[in-house]
């Protein structure tokens, strides 16, 4: 039952962080799961589950592979009578080409695709461009997360089979952040690209921890507006959600500057582990239908943020759609028709 309140509070923020969260028990028996930013943290954790649940394959995607082995190594070394095969795939979020080349690479290379957890993500307090153009959390959270989403949805809904209990799942990691949002860049969403372009300019956005809010709510806008859009095209063979795995000890914060030790601070009080985190996934990603287009945190279906599921949120979520639409549209034809 979803949560009926689009606020967080400081008291439920804590309650929740203190819930003894369900560790996954699902059968993975036959199915290649996909995660990304499976080097470390809550992605690893996941990872090893998947490993532990009898996942036939997992594909750890990350951006260094030297990474990626030790990580590898990890996984197979805590579950040693494992028949999981577990291979490693390169991608780089800052890098529209990147992204393209890597879905093409295991789109070709992987026989089918059951469950997809794209976890990769950046906060970071500085202001850096990438070579595409874009501010690097806009586009590594919001812009290469929606493109690598629409460019594996293809492969992810040829796993679909009828007899099988777990429906292909498409799961984008977000965060409880997105309640915080100020999200003063709506004021641009009369505007042509008016949301992204505010979101790519320091004067109007800056370094600071609202633009890494602001690129999780996207995220929540994006899976909404997507999962419609599969409603209304294909068959409802695939389940499209995100997934909130809380506050965690993981490298999030790595790149947030000064405000790194604040965080650390913080995280020492409240923060779950990485594994306790990780259940969300696996969660989120076995729901079924119940998940379908939904927000999903502490390992049940919430409300997400008023921002959201206002008349309001429900415009700003199909502007911020269109917008991302327009950019990979003129980036890619082939996902045009998601749009």
């Amino acid at each position: 039952m979803a949560t009926q309140t689009g606020k967080m509070g400081v008291g439920r923020f804590i309650k929740e962080q203190r819930l003894n969260l369900i560790v996954p028990s699902t059968p993975l028996d036959g199915k290649t799961v996909l995660i990304t930013g499976a080097n470390t943290g809550v992605g690893l954790e996941a990872a090893r589950h998947c490993v532990r649940l009898n996942a036939a394959h997992v594909i750890i995607a990350v951006r260094t592979l030297s990474k990626g082995e030790a990580a590898k190594e990890d996984i197979l070394k805590s579950q040693p009578e494992s028949k999981t095969t577990v291979s490693l795939y390169s991608v780089d979020y800052s890098s529209f080409a990147s992204v393209r080349e890597f879905a093409e690479k295991v789109t070709k290379e992987v026989a089918k695709i059951d469950i997809v957890i794209l976890n990769a993500g950046i906060n970071a307090m500085n202001w850096t461009v990438t070579k595409d153009g874009w501010e690097q959390t806009l586009q590594v959270n919001v812009l290469s997360t929606a493109y690598l989403s629409l460019l594996l949805l293809p492969k992810i809904r040829q796993s679909y089979d009828s007899a099988s209990t777990l429906m292909p799942a498409l799961v984008i990691v977000t965060s409880d952040t997105h309640y915080w949002a100020a999200f003063k860049q709506r004021k641009m969403a009369g505007e042509e690209l008016g949301i992204l372009k505010a979101m790519n300019d320091e004067k109007q956005t800056g370094g600071t921890m609202d633009k890494y809010m602001i690129s999780k709510l996207m995220e929540v806008y994006f899976v909404r507006e997507l999962s419609r859009w599969v409603d209304r095209n294909y068959r409802g063979d695939v389940v499209i959600t995100c997934v909130n795995p809380g506050l965690c000890h993981s490298e999030l914060i790595r790149e947030a500057g000064l405000a790194r030790w604040a965080g650390e601070a913080f995280k020492w009080v409240f923060a779950r582990t990485a594994e306790e985190g990780s259940r969300n996934y696996l969660w989120a990603a076995t729901a079924g239908r119940e998940a379908h287009g939904q927000y999903v945190g502490s390992c049940e279906v919430q409300r997400a943020a008023d921002i959201v599921t206002s008349e309001e949120g429900q415009k700003l979520g199909a502007k911020v759609y269109q917008e991302i639409g327009q950019v990979l549209g003129e980036l890619n034809g082939s996902v045009k028709i998601f749009f």
